[in-house]
């Protein structure tokens, strides 16, 4: 596999580190630095090197001569090997890409798959320099509180299986996201951001690349604004953007989350290949729709009118009620809420 042009390179994981965290994760009582060394296959000296450095990367581990070892506390924030004993149950292989900071996770996913790393695979970065939002659009993603994740699939099939995709993914989302906070009303907004109290908190990404109407590549991004303060955000962001911390007011775990969101992403994409769902994609969005019943204002190239948003079709298209009374079909257009 040829490197990444990305002039930072992915943070490798320490198998030792990931099987420390396993041993001590599961553990309900402390473990011996001789258990621990007979576990990793390592020695003591090497178990007590992996326990200190893990410490310095925010584990709170409690050591006693007379116990052993035991896990009080993980990181707040994103850590490799943690992410990667989380992940042990994810369809394998699937190879994590690890980056302190990056340009966008969409763009490196990107270049891994040009330089030959075969999906699916996740790129995960505790900051973007260059996050990218649809239409263009930049994502602010200077903040280590929150997640910037990518994930690369390798359909090679009819581009028609994943056409609502995106929104399957985003709906899988938004269900989670709603078992840790029963009480907030969480909606997406067509077709890819998810909205709280009226403010944006999550933004999704799809990019493909279709060669005679075969879909190869499919990158799916998402920029979710988890556990940073409304003081993080710059000035004019803060009427419109939003936390789930601010929100729920409380922190999240973000390395079992990050997981989780990865889970419901590869459930969307298996559902839509093997085309294995039951339910109605009208019927689940319907549950979910931000814009339903509300005048909003569609841009499309140079044409800006106003309409009622009405759900969406069951190919994913938003629909709309003009002032004509018809409904129309909306498959791409800038939209924003009527005041």
């Amino acid at each position: 596999m040829k490197p990444s042009m990305n002039n930072r390179a992915a943070i490798p994981v320490d198998p030792a580190e990931v099987a420390v965290i396993s041993a001590l994760y599961q553990a309900s009582k402390p473990v011996s630095g001789t258990d621990l060394a007979n576990r990793i296959g390592r020695s003591r000296t090497t178990v007590h090197t992996k326990i200190e450095q893990l410490k310095k990367t925010g584990f709170e581990i409690h050591a006693s001569t007379r116990n052993g070892y035991q896990l009080k506390k993980i990181p707040q924030e994103l850590s490799l090997p943690l992410l990667h004993f989380l992940s042990c149950d994810l369809p394998k292989p699937f190879p994590i890409f690890f980056y302190t900071s990056i340009d966008s996770t969409n763009i490196e996913a990107e270049r891994l798959c040009t330089a030959g790393t075969k999906p699916p695979f996740a790129v995960i970065a505790n900051k973007q320099s260059a996050g990218k939002g649809r239409l263009g659009r930049s994502w602010h993603s200077q903040s280590e509180q929150n997640l910037y994740c990518s994930i690369a699939f390798a359909p090679n099939t009819e581009a028609e299986k994943l056409r609502t995709f995106t929104l399957w993914a985003g709906i899988q989302i938004c269900r989670y996201l709603q078992k840790l906070v029963p009480n907030l009303p969480l909606k997406i907004k067509w077709p890819n951001d998810l909205y709280c109290m009226g403010k944006k908190f999550s933004g999704m990404l799809t990019e493909a690349r279709i060669d005679q109407d075969r879909m190869q590549t499919l990158i799916f991004g998402l920029g979710l604004n988890l556990n940073s303060l409304e003081s993080a955000f710059p000035e004019e962001l803060r009427k419109t953007a939003t936390s789930l911390r601010v929100e729920a007011k409380k922190t999240f775990e973000i390395n079992t989350l990050c997981i989780e969101i990865i889970r419901a992403c590869l459930s969307a994409y298996e559902n839509c290949i093997e085309e294995s769902t039951t339910e109605s994609l009208v019927e689940a969005w319907d549950a979910l729709d931000y814009l339903k019943g509300k005048s909003i204002s569609l841009r499309e190239k140079e044409t800006v009118y106003s309409a009622i948003a009405s759900g969406i079709s069951p190919n994913g298209a938003l629909q709309v009620k003009t002032n004509c009374g018809s409904i129309k079909s909306i498959h791409s257009a800038d939209i924003t809420l009527n005041k």
